[in-house]
């Protein structure tokens, strides 16, 4: 585990693992590096992966206030940090908007791009959205029932996701406050506008029984993006890359190369 300043101020907490063409990854809301566990060792066969906690999240600092463009400032000043000049970019869910936000910005940056879960625009969080059309079957109940309810309606494979969310609390958790901080960060992000403009490889990846961001989310990109290419996992749902993590393990080494 290795830290750096980004912006001279936020210690970003990252890890790089095996040797060859850069592969940065990164997480999903309220997790942390460890959501790639199930992921790093075979892709750091054929890549140098680069994780890293986004700030807010895991063993970086966590800032009382932060944005969606912080967070591709993160990711653009870690990639500076580490002198690449190109990489491959792997999102999921938080990380897909960030990357795909990234590609827009940064564009020069960017080898290939593969998003997972993830969706081009936002005005609340998917799980604040999950959770006002569950309105009626959630009423009444406390945060950690909330969660057991909606569980199904987001992960498919529940009983690999459970041993994985587990893992990922292991490592690090977050308060009540800090998980409201980290969702307000993507709310009211919108890169329907710019889609068209992507002139890069991108892969999208969505679970067929993903009820946080349905297949249609990735659809809506895979239309405007014209080099993109929509891949849906028949049996996972909000998280292919633990649920069915051997087919997405290969399905990203041979977009890669």
């Amino acid at each position: 585990m290795t830290t750096f300043k980004s912006g001279g101020s936020v210690a970003i907490a990252y890890e790089v693992t095996g040797h060859g063409e850069p592969l940065i990854l990164i997480h999903g809301i309220n997790g942390n590096l460890e959501m790639f566990y199930h992921n790093v060792e075979e892709l750091s066969k054929h890549y140098q992966v680069i994780t890293y906690d986004l700030r807010g999240h895991g063993r970086s600092d966590r800032p009382l206030n932060y944005t969606m463009d912080n967070h591709i400032d993160d990711c653009f000043r870690l990639m500076q940090h580490l002198k690449l000049k190109r990489a491959n970019i792997l999102g999921f869910s938080l990380g897909a908007y960030i990357a795909l936000g990234f590609a827009i910005q940064y564009p020069e940056y960017v080898n290939k791009l593969i998003l997972v879960g993830g969706k081009g625009h936002g005005e609340v969080s998917s799980y604040a959205r999950l959770m006002i059309k569950h309105r009626h079957e959630i009423k009444g109940l406390t945060k950690e029932q909330v969660l057991d309810k909606l569980h199904p309606y987001i992960y498919h494979n529940t009983d690999i996701v459970d041993d994985w969310l587990l893992k990922v609390k292991d490592y690090a958790t977050m308060t009540s406050n800090e998980e409201a901080i980290a969702s307000r960060s993507m709310a009211n992000f919108d890169y329907r506008d710019e889609l068209k403009f992507i002139d890069k490889e991108v892969l999208l990846i969505v679970g067929e029984h993903d009820g946080l961001n349905p297949p249609e989310e990735s659809e809506a990109i895979e239309h405007e993006v014209k080099r993109s290419f929509l891949l849906e996992f028949q049996h996972s749902g909000h998280a292919p890359l633990v649920e069915e993590h051997a087919r997405f393990n290969d399905t990203v080494i041979r977009f890669l190369s």
